[in-house]
């Protein structure tokens, strides 16, 4: 910045000068002399030309560049109408030449049909082997797309929020940046697919839906591979910090589901009730593992007991 004010003050200088010599052979001899240099108002600044032109200064490479400073934003569509179809087409192309197969064989092995070995392989006719040739690579085409479709559905739905996070970006540059058409990807929420798979706690999850949670200055952190263009625009939050404080809630629970039961069956007298404080506690522990924990079923069912376990010994002990 302080070069481009210099360098104004400089033309500016030399237009003044320019002027003062107009006015001189003005007078001198009654002819207009204009300056060639324009305004230096007319030129815009370098951030100005920025906004005007994004498509120039920033496009697919400053568009790339925050695509790639996060793992949430590598966001891309699944196609699966046209999976489904070329997938349908393929099976079709085997069948077709399954039934070609089939009837050369049926063929072939007619009692009125010339006598033909149909026992082996390495003497076979000339158009059977090359239609076992097309079925082998057509077959082998077909089983790698399964496998490719298989990992493919296996990859998790992109989540709403970091949708309109790249939407936001758009907007940030005027819907210019890219363009238009090229934009539109975004539009197919449901089709739409995030490339790295992360497993996230539910108490986790719950901090992403909250944005006043998953915005706090706390979070925020500088990001090396933010674009030179997204400086004010983009802020950028610690995954590593949100899943600590996730885990310290998780924990701080535990041991506090742990120690008050103790506590509170210490201080009671009656039987029954210090059945019925286990037994709320156990539903409260349940549902903490069902919810605020990535736990299948049988293996919140199975710390369940184990939490029941002790807390009975804890009653048996105090009797």
């Amino acid at each position: 910045m302080p070069k481009k004010h210099v360098q104004f003050w400089k033309y500016r200088d030399v237009a003044k000068d320019i002027s003062r010599c107009g006015n001189f052979l003005r007078n001198a001899t009654g002819l207009s002399v204009h300056s060639s240099l324009g305004s230096t108002d007319e030129v815009p600044s370098l951030e100005e030309e920025i906004l005007r032109k994004p498509w120039k200064f920033i496009g697919y490479e400053g568009y790339a560049a925050f695509l790639a400073s996060d793992d949430d934003f590598f966001i891309l569509r699944r196609f699966d109408r046209l999976n489904c179809r070329i997938g349908l087409a393929r099976q079709d192309e085997i069948v077709r030449l399954e039934d070609d197969l089939s009837r050369l064989d049926k063929a072939y092995s007619k009692r009125e049909a010339q006598d033909v070995n149909n026992g082996t392989l390495r003497d076979d006719l000339e158009d059977r082997q090359k239609l076992v040739d097309l079925i082998d690579k057509a077959l082998y085409r077909y089983n790698e797309f399964l496998l490719q479709q298989s990992s493919l559905r296996k990859l998790p739905k992109a989540p709403l929020r970091d949708i309109k996070s790249i939407r936001n970006w758009h907007y940030n540059h005027d819907y210019a940046a890219i363009a238009r058409d090229e934009q539109q990807y975004l539009d197919h929420d449901d089709d739409l697919i995030c490339m790295v798979q992360r497993d996230k706690t539910p108490m986790r999850r719950l901090i992403d839906k909250s944005r006043r949670m998953r915005t706090l200055s706390i979070w925020e952190h500088k990001n090396e591979r933010k674009s030179e263009h997204d400086t004010d625009e983009v802020s950028f939050y610690s995954d590593k910090r949100i899943d600590n404080f996730a885990s310290a809630v998780i924990v701080t629970i535990g041991v506090t589901m742990l120690i008050t039961p103790i506590w509170v069956l210490q201080a009671m007298d009656s039987l029954q009730g210090k059945l019925g404080v286990i037994t709320a506690f156990i539903l409260i522990f349940l549902l903490v593992l069902s919810f605020a924990m990535v736990a299948k079923p049988f293996e919140a069912l199975g710390a369940t007991a184990a939490y029941a376990a002790v807390l009975m010994v804890f009653i048996q002990l105090g009797t």
